[in-house]
């Protein structure tokens, strides 16, 4: 699998031209990936997790695949339940980025979706710059433009799982959000903020994610802001027993919290390890899902000519 490696001795990631996938991630003195991850390309093509990726032009889902661009309805496709998902079935997490720089800490990759695809208006440019910063901070900045007025939500899709046990029940998570967003059947969002406190989803204090977990599980936007901000911020934070600490920091006025339950069983994984529901946590920096049918919602419609940027930072520390 022809592949590009970052690292500053401390801190190394992995990853692939296609879908910008981050592939694996290590730390000095711990053992394995924090990340799961595959070892054949061919496994990322065909699976519908998403593994690493980088989503887009839209991450998440819209209510029906209709949206409003520049005073014109248009029709994305539905590829997912009747809704549009994940920027479709041919997304950016499912094309080959072109490697446009790299140094031994850093690498800068790039793609172009042209106008059309996927339903999206406007030929639009992306790149996406994985650094190793700091001692331990992989950092993960998006950029994207447009010759005509589209829509852009971006989210890198890595699940972690810091101990390599066959689910993440035991990581304890803590989300910078005094609200979420509840969501009907098919996941689009209801349209109304829900306090946190006292319900599953407060996790206002650093908790264990599996004892209070809803049927089926976690897939719900949880509410950082009313917009983006210029400067990471503290997002979330996860540890495990005996694990490293990880601080999410991220510019995005959301962040979507999956805990795999959608995983299939059997799936083998690099490092000998076998996947299965559960096995790997999503934090998923990004505007909130169904924005654009949503005025009380932050905005995910970028001008023609203006550029999207945003910042997102996995910062360790306290590792062993």
């Amino acid at each position: 699998m022809d592949s590009i490696t970052i690292h500053n001795g401390r801190l190394s990631a992995r990853l692939i031209p296609f879908g910008a996938t981050l592939v694996d991630l290590r730390l000095a003195g711990w053992d394995r990936s924090l990340v799961l991850g595959y070892d054949h390309i061919e496994d990322y093509s065909r699976t519908n997790h998403y593994s690493g990726a980088v989503i887009g032009r839209h991450a998440n889902r819209l209510s029906q695949g209709l949206v409003e661009i520049d005073g014109v309805m248009v029709q994305l496709p539905r590829n997912s339940g009747g809704h549009h998902l994940h920027g479709g079935e041919t997304g950016m997490a499912r094309q080959d980025w072109t490697r446009l720089d790299q140094t031994p800490s850093m690498v800068r990759l790039g793609y172009v979706s042209p106008d059309g695809e996927e339903g999206y208006p406007g030929n639009c440019a992306f790149t996406a710059v994985y650094e190793v910063v700091g001692d331990a901070k992989l950092r993960l900045s998006l950029e994207a433009v447009s010759d005509r007025t589209t829509l852009v939500n971006l989210c890198q899709h890595p699940y972690f799982n810091f101990t390599g046990a066959a689910n993440i029940f035991d990581h304890v998570l803590e989300i910078a959000s005094e609200t979420y967003l509840p969501s009907d059947v098919d996941l689009i969002p209801t349209g109304v903020e829900q306090p946190v406190r006292g319900s599953p989803f407060d996790f206002t204090s650093p908790r264990a994610v599996g004892p209070l977990r809803p049927n089926p599980g976690y897939n719900n936007n949880f509410c950082l802001a009313r917009e983006p901000s210029l400067d990471p911020r503290f997002a979330a934070r996860l540890t495990a027993p005996g694990g490293p600490v990880m601080e999410v920091w991220t510019t995005q006025a959301g962040l979507h919290l999956y805990d795999g339950y959608k995983l299939e069983p059997g799936q083998n994984g690099s490092d000998g390890r076998v996947f299965g529901p559960n096995s790997g946590l999503c934090l998923e920096a990004q505007n909130w899902p169904d924005s654009p049918g949503r005025l009380n919602f932050p905005s995910s419609i970028l001008e023609a000519g203006k550029i999207y940027r945003q910042i997102t930072e996995y910062r360790f520390s306290n590792a062993p």
